[in-house]
């Protein structure tokens, strides 16, 4: 499933071998966000992730809150304050990440090049350029495109399992008393050890969450080996890529043991963890960062995105 987007970097490397702050959403569009996904994750936190947590920790996490300000950093942004226990969830930020689930499952729906997607991230998230959201960025229609089954069964999937990962992964730097403001190996090192506990949650849950390969795919290019500023920054490395995906291979069952086919949840898991780490191989080699993007102006202009796999 879906495999044609997830190897899609992968493709563009053999061939090759800052972002925006203007709003992206109309407030009818942050409205709705509000109104559909914020209690949505109120009740992941509380009834899934602190729920499903040891008896003993559960205490201690009850603390933790959630907050939905309208707008973060940059347009893929989520972030913790270990000070006041605050996890900040972005209404620009859910609906961004909305947005690439459904290019990515409507791409992947209608045989389009998924290569223009990166092109899209790259230019937003690491060329800093000032492009309209995802959608309309591609003259998709969000209802056009949801009408289509496919699209709308795995766009939800993709979405549903990053947000809730994401979630449980800024949970993570809560309970495990992460700092911000740390550098090098020791930021990597606190994101990885994040990135467990996320994975423990599914893993108690018995699901695989699928929207972390994409997750990762669209954050890369806002933080590549980056150091963590205070706060907020999250640098999501090939060794962080690499970790999961070993986890993933590892014990493919623990990931698929509550889905109604759990063989073929399985061997989903052990899909994705092998795009995984063909990404994380990838994004190590020497000069990727320069060659990449040299390589999506190449073969999918930004002035193709309107045509690139419209709705009309």
């Amino acid at each position: 499933m879906l495999r044609r987007a997830a190897c899609a970097l992968a493709l563009l490397l053999a061939g090759a071998a800052g972002g925006a702050t203007a709003q992206m959403y109309t407030e009818a569009e942050r409205a709705r966000v509000m109104a559909r996904a914020a209690p949505n994750l109120q009740a992941v936190l509380e009834r899934d992730i602190i729920g499903n947590l040891p008896r003993a920790e559960r205490p201690r996490a009850a603390s933790i809150r959630l907050v939905f300000p309208p707008s973060g950093p940059s347009p893929l942004s989520f972030y913790a304050d270990p000070r006041s226990r605050v996890i900040h969830f972005p209404q620009d930020s859910i609906r961004f990440l909305d947005d690439i689930a459904t290019l990515f499952a409507w791409f992947e729906s209608r045989g389009c090049a998924p290569g223009m997607i990166q092109t899209y991230l790259w230019a937003l998230l690491r060329d800093g350029r000032p492009l309209p959201a995802p959608l309309r960025a591609f003259a998709i229609d969000r209802e056009v495109a949801l009408a289509d089954p496919f699209t709308n069964d795995v766009s939800g999937k993709i979405y549903s399992s990053a947000l809730q990962f994401i979630l449980a992964h800024e949970v993570g730097h809560l309970m495990l008393d992460h700092r911000g403001g740390l550098s090098g190996a020791q930021s990597q090192a606190q994101e990885i050890a994040a990135d467990a506990f996320a994975a423990d949650h599914f893993a108690r849950l018995g699901a695989m969450p699928l929207g972390v390969l994409f997750y990762y795919m669209a954050a890369w290019w806002q933080d590549p080996l980056a150091e963590a500023a205070p706060g907020s920054t999250h640098p999501v490395s090939p060794d962080r890529i690499a970790t999961l995906a070993t986890r993933f291979q590892a014990d493919p069952m623990a990931f698929a043991h509550s889905e109604p086919d759990p063989a073929r949840g399985a061997a989903l898991v052990r899909d994705v963890a092998g795009d995984m780490a063909t990404l994380a191989r990838l994004a190590a080699s020497d000069g990727m960062l320069s060659l990449l993007p040299l390589g999506l102006e190449r073969d999918f202009p930004l002035s193709r995105l309107a045509t690139a796999c419209p709705t009309g």
